[in-house]
């Protein structure tokens, strides 16, 4: 018996060695400590076709629009409407993702784009009921985002690695330019050579399977509870939350803002070819951020993120100052390369602040929908001025305004700098 108990003891000595050996060597080859490899391949996937189905349809909504015959000050307040509504939608989601979980809150935000697209798709065809297809088309859109957004972030921000966040929020966003760089370029080609309808099939259809790849494991988080709000840490969550305003201005501007600026402004005699001029330089800016995405997440992983975060949103607003002085395919092609390598740049350090505040705050959901909540009121605020801008200024002056004022409102985010150290 004293034979068999020092047989076992050295036994079990062993293979305690052997898991914290293997343990080391996974550790050092996979740092996404909570998930398992299939998890990582579900994860990469479902974003992957999620955000290839969004871009098919995104870049051109706008322009769709407007080449329906809306003007500019209609498509930017209806754009802004949608977006305020958004911010009780955040709630909504929030409260579903902390009892479902985020896994089934981006199911439920997938499902909720295809009736948004069939709403879109029966715009030209509706006549006198056009303007209740465009409503329901942005009601589902905002419902749809905001239930997407807070669930990824949540999925994300849960199973990321604290050490190595810089890397692998770098390679996620790596992998949103792949599908940021296709879809520009196949959704062009097929609304120019088909029609605008024939993408927002094909996006549909895509939304359908997106989400299905993340059911082959478990919810990340604790399923079936309240969304808490009462002792929420303000004094750690209010920069970071307010800064994400910045985010929401910047995303309308440099996207529909810019879109409908080329669309309307220098390239008006493109006509139906504008579709596939606005994918190519869409992907040939994502393109070529792509490298400056994989590079920036090991500086952020070497506590250089600050300075990541000053290099965006300088190169940013720069950037923006440029824009009304642009009038050749040359400098389009130079802001967009120059506004998708600023903003890889702050938004990957940035990202890393929101999560380490997630983490840190014991109200991870709670606080992910008030950074929801702030990013729609952001956007909402940019379509607002716009509006303003062009009933005072003009079309064209108007739009020049707004991008001044985004310059301007970028800096904002710099009461960040220290968090992203």
């Amino acid at each position: 018996m004293r034979l068999y108990a020092t047989i076992m003891t050295e036994t079990s000595k062993n293979k305690d060695m052997l898991q914290k050996i293997l343990s080391f060597v996974l550790r050092r080859r996979h740092y996404w400590r909570s998930i398992s490899f299939d998890e990582i391949a579900e994860l990469y996937t479902s974003r992957l076709i999620t955000m290839f189905a969004i871009n098919i349809v995104n870049l051109f909504a706008a322009v769709y629009l407007y080449k329906l015959g809306y003007d500019l000050s209609f498509i930017a307040l209806f754009y802004g409407v949608f977006y305020v509504l958004r911010i009780p939608f955040a709630v909504v989601a929030a409260k579903f993702i902390a009892y479902f979980g985020p896994k089934h809150g981006i199911l439920m935000a997938n499902l909720l784009r295809i009736p948004s697209l069939a709403a879109f798709a029966l715009v030209p065809v509706a006549g006198n009921h056009a303007l209740w297809a465009i409503a329901a088309f942005g009601l589902f859109q905002q419902l749809s985002a905001a239930a997407y957004d807070i669930a990824y972030t949540t999925d994300f921000s849960k199973v990321k690695h604290a050490e190595r966040a810089g890397r692998e929020i770098g390679t996620m966003q790596v992998i949103e330019k792949i599908a940021r760089v296709a879809s520009p370029i196949i959704g062009g080609v097929v609304a120019s050579l088909w029609s605008p309808q024939a993408t927002i099939i094909l996006a549909a259809i895509l939304f359908m399977f997106s989400a299905l790849p993340l059911f082959a494991s478990v919810e990340p988080t604790t399923t079936k509870v309240k969304l808490r709000v009462s002792g929420f840490p303000w004094r750690l969550g209010l920069p970071s939350i307010i800064s994400q305003s910045v985010i929401g201005v910047d995303y309308v501007v440099s996207g529909m803002v810019w879109t409908l600026f080329i669309t309307a402004f220098l390239f008006a005699g493109l006509h139906e070819n504008i579709y596939m001029a606005l994918g190519g330089l869409a992907s040939l800016g994502v393109a070529v951020s792509m490298v400056a995405a994989w590079l920036f997440g090991r500086l952020v992983d070497r506590h250089k993120g600050d300075v990541l975060l000053v290099f965006g949103i300088v190169g940013n607003t720069i950037t923006h100052l440029f824009r009304p002085f642009i009038g050749t395919t040359t400098g389009v092609m130079g802001v967009s390369v120059a506004n998708e390598t600023a903003t890889s740049a702050y938004s990957l350090a940035f990202t890393r602040v929101l999560f380490d505040i997630a983490d840190s705050s014991g109200f991870r959901i709670t606080y992910l929908m008030f950074a929801e909540i702030m990013l729609a009121f952001g956007a909402a605020l940019a379509c607002g001025l716009l509006y303003i801008g062009m009933q005072l200024l003009g079309e064209k002056n108007g739009v020049a305004a707004l991008f001044v004022f985004t310059a301007l409102y970028e800096l904002i985010m710099l009461v960040c700098r220290r968090a992203a150290r």
